[in-house]
């Protein structure tokens, strides 16, 4: 296929329960989407995640318009993953450079994954068929964005909606945690289980402290409870903790990784995150490096309709079929498509149609 046409769009709008995390708070969303058209008349989409700082969306969009969008049009492409490797070529230098390597691979997941909606559409099958041999057709989604205060009618929805698995946010103090881990699992009372999220919160002394707080409540995992200092001792904390350590969010997942060696990390329940530092293929190359090993993958995802598209087909093939879902109200996944994600009995059907399956402007 050839790429004719590629362009950016950005979207944001305010929302009324801000997304707090240990290291920001999201007072309003954003979404970066690349579209692509080719010869055939197709259009893909795909997303880049903008979440964080609150400077990225426009730093994304200068990207693409500067560099990407000349780089990809009225190019031939053979082999998506091909393609992805080859701009990561052409741009390695200067991110390594300027230490912008991160949004660079940003950027590539929302290339990679426009174009593999466009391979999927060009062969007349869904995204899921186009990556997996024999994918699920719905998909169990996992509730997360859950901070204080708690919105107990978005937890009640979704629990009616059967969503078995609810993943709370600490890393704002002892106190506050506390307070929130007991009423969430208090509340729960069984009908579903509790993961929790630091965002990188902890010192490992810190987080040690809580191995039997989290332990006593049944936690399912601990998600990235470690600060940037203290994670390469996240082999002691594994080792002492009875609940299985999360993460992998914020890999950068470059060609030239070392599979093998982050198949042997001290992260129990893998999440690459398809839409900011894991692009597509790569993550399926860390599917079959798990693959015989106790690990479990399970895709990261907090952004807009395109991310959560593209990663329900994803998860779809992979051994657990499970993805996070935000819980939280946003308009930019909800009002996207002309139809919208529906969870029944705790999960997502997936569109047999090409592509992504679900339709939009």
């Amino acid at each position: 296929m050839r790429i004719k046409q590629a362009s950016v769009r950005h979207e944001s709008v305010p929302i009324d329960h801000p997304v707090k995390t240990a290291f920001g708070t999201m007072t309003e969303r954003h979404a970066v989407y690349l579209v692509v058209r080719d010869d055939a008349g197709h259009q893909g989409i795909g997303e880049s995640w903008v979440n964080f700082p609150a400077w990225g969306p426009w730093e994304r969009i200068a990207a693409f318009e500067h560099t990407i969008i000349p780089w990809l049009e009225n190019r031939e492409v053979e082999d998506v993953a091909a393609t992805a490797d080859g701009l990561y070529a052409a741009l390695r230098g200067p991110a390594v450079q300027s230490g912008t390597v991160g949004p660079l691979l940003g950027a590539l997941c929302a290339v990679e994954l426009a174009l593999w909606d466009l391979a999927a559409q060009n062969e007349g099958v869904s995204l899921a068929q186009m990556l997996w041999d024999t994918p699920r057709d719905r998909v169990r989604v996992y509730a997360s964005g859950i901070n204080s205060p708690l919105p107990w009618d978005l937890i009640d929805a979704h629990l009616d909606w059967g969503v078995t698995l609810f993943k709370l946010k600490l890393g704002f103090g002892d106190d506050l945690d506390r307070r929130n881990l007991d009423a969430l699992h208090a509340h729960l009372d069984g009908r579903a289980s509790l993961a929790v999220d630091v965002n990188r919160a902890w010192t490992l002394e810190k987080a040690l402290s809580w191995l039997d707080i989290l332990a006593g409540h049944g936690v399912a995992w601990l998600e990235e409870p470690l600060c940037v200092e203290d994670e390469p001792r996240m082999g002691v904390l594994q080792a002492e903790s009875r609940v299985p350590i999360a993460g992998a969010e914020n890999w950068m997942l470059t060609p030239d990784i070392d599979l093998a060696a982050l198949a042997q990390s001290s992260i129990d329940v893998v999440q690459p995150d398809l839409t900011k530092y894991a692009p597509l293929h790569l993550v399926q190359q860390i599917s079959q490096a798990l693959a015989g090993t106790e690990k479990r993958l399970v895709p990261h995802y907090l952004g807009s309709a395109p991310g959560g598209a593209a990663s329900l087909h994803f998860a779809a093939g992979c051994h657990e079929g499970l993805l996070e879902w935000d819980l939280n109200r946003n308009p930019l996944r909800t009002a996207f498509f002309h139809e919208a994600f529906i969870i029944e009995d705790g999960c997502i059907a997936l569109p047999e149609r090409p592509g992504l399956g679900w339709a939009y402007d």
